[in-house]
């Protein structure tokens, strides 16, 4: 439930487009799946601007016995290793939206797949370290290659000590007729967001989140069904196909996946930050060569220890860029702010305010 919803399929999984592109594209993507965005380990955040966040009703005492942050780690956990299968409501606004997922995983990575329950049909597969995205209405798919990150939350070991959150047991409750441990995590200052995270007392995996923005909660992801089968037929995790789609579907799949970039590791170190927002480190950075019609792309990846953003740098000169993606697009819990420059455009994106993406965009500087 943290970070993002196509968790995988966020900021994070957009390397076939340019960097002017990726706000506009990787918000839509983010927002099929944003389920993804608990990611692939299955949610996303929804987003509420009319809800005030509450603490249980459930009159038990928090247990205070247990520790917070190393519920939050477990929890990270088990959404990547355990195999669940269930239903979840995604609510953004007055928007809501359900979705079906099955997880599991092997020594390989991660198998996923989700579909929409309602609206409009929409189907994502994750194999491994490729994710394909289906909109069968309008024949449309998307195929990425995976970026080895944690979609749910992943908690580093020193994130207590360094203060930049603070994690405490809230009231127990119930999820999809289960009972969990509360935990709230607040921020120490406005460059993130706070969570709630209801958290499955036998398994540890996550039933319910909620992205807080002060008392608000922007966002909001909740199973209301869930099953943990002892295994799984990786047969399900392929994409299925029925005599009206076979016709269009495997040559889009084919063309979509042909069409990824090339990743060259002898020119990922391109990057560097400077007076980032206290807390925030680079994980990792890729530099892919896009085909001859768009220009390369070096992808960076950020984190606090919790939230990440995503940096996109496209090598293109100022008079090549399109103004129209400068300064700051918002959609829920997602910010992405554009950051024109003489020899590139930046785009800083991530589920944090959107103080956080405008500071990291204008901290990039190229070596």
């Amino acid at each position: 439930m943290v970070s993002s919803w196509f968790p995988e399929f966020g900021a994070e999984r957009v390397y076939t487009m340019t960097g002017q592109r990726v706000v506009a594209t990787t918000l839509r993507v983010v927002l099929m799946s944003s389920l993804v965005s608990m990611g692939a380990g299955g949610m996303t955040h929804a987003a509420s601007d009319t809800t005030t966040a509450s603490t249980s009703d459930v009159n038990i005492e928090p247990d205070q016995a247990m520790d917070p942050a190393e519920l939050v780690r477990s929890m990270s956990v088990a959404m990547k290793t355990l195999n669940y299968e269930g239903n979840f409501v995604h609510v953004q606004g007055n928007h809501i939206t359900s979705m079906n997922i099955l997880h599991s995983s092997d020594e390989n990575g991660e198998l996923e797949r989700m579909r929409s329950l309602d609206g409009e049909a929409r189907e994502v597969y994750r194999n491994h370290s490729l994710v394909t995205c289906i909109w069968p209405a309008s024949q449309s798919v998307v195929v990425s290659k995976s970026k080895p990150r944690d979609l749910l939350p992943t908690v580093d070991a020193d994130l207590a000590a360094n203060q930049r959150y603070r994690f405490s047991m809230g009231k127990p409750d119930r999820v999809a007729g289960l009972p969990t441990h509360v935990v709230n995590v607040l921020p120490a200052d406005t460059y993130r967001y706070g969570y709630r995270f209801w958290i499955d007392r036998e398994t540890h995996m996550l039933l319910r989140s909620m992205l807080l923005d002060g008392q608000r909660a922007v966002e909001q992801v909740m199973f209301t069904l869930i099953e943990y089968p002892q295994s799984i037929d990786v047969a399900r995790f392929e994409v299925s196909t029925d005599d009206e789609q076979i016709s269009w579907l495997e040559p889009k799949k084919l063309q979509a996946a042909s069409g990824l970039p090339e990743i060259l590791a002898d020119k990922a170190d391109r990057v560097s930050f400077e007076n980032l927002p206290d807390g925030y480190r680079e994980v990792s950075e890729s530099y892919s060569a896009m085909s001859k019609k768009e220009r390369p792309i070096t992808h960076v990846m950020l984190s606090d220890g919790m939230a990440s953003v995503s940096v996109y740098v496209e090598y293109v000169a100022r008079a090549d860029q399109s103004q129209s993606a400068i300064g700051l697009s918002s959609m829920g819990a997602m910010n992405a702010f554009g950051l024109s420059t003489d020899d590139a455009f930046i785009t800083a994106v991530g589920e944090v305010p959107a103080d956080t993406v405008q500071a990291i965009a204008r901290a990039a500087y190229l070596r």
